[in-house]
């Protein structure tokens, strides 16, 4: 099976939308970019208590993981990522999001920021290495 890609620009507004990107990647696609920022800026109106131009800015100026939580994801272990075979890696050290996803047993980073393409690793245990590292799980 196919999973559709979709590119992330490295300029603005989207070089700091990957949140965005990760969720869309993680539906295969099922995610408007203004779905997006709709329901995470609603998010940050309510949990924080901001103005809606003050909630889209906070939304257009990168994500923090709890928008991962709007669409069902919660914080895990990787052991549960490997046994899912999907999930959204969340390094909140450098603000960035990615989808990694088994297909036909074989791992692929979905990091459309920093990959051209899906890029495939033979095991697991390489994906962990190469792009999850210390990272937050998020299944």
């Amino acid at each position: 099976m196919t999973f559709k890609f979709l590119k992330q620009p490295k300029t603005p507004p989207d070089s700091k939308l990957c949140g965005f990107y990760a969720l869309y990647h993680f539906t295969d696609g099922g995610l408007t970019r203004e779905q997006f920022i709709q329901k995470a800026t609603e998010h940050y109106e309510t949990a924080l208590g901001l103005q809606h131009k003050e909630a889209e800015e906070m939304v257009m100026d990168g994500n923090d993981p709890s928008v991962l939580s709007l669409y069902g994801l919660t914080q895990s272990q990787v052991s549960v990522l490997e046994k899912r075979g999907v999930g959204v890696i969340a390094d909140t050290t450098r603000g960035h999001f990615f989808t990694v996803r088994r297909e036909n047993g074989t791992w692929f980073s979905y990091d459309s920021y920093n990959h051209d393409a899906p890029k495939a690793y033979l095991t697991f245990e390489a994906l962990k290495t190469a792009e999850i590292g210390d990272s937050q799980v998020w299944v």
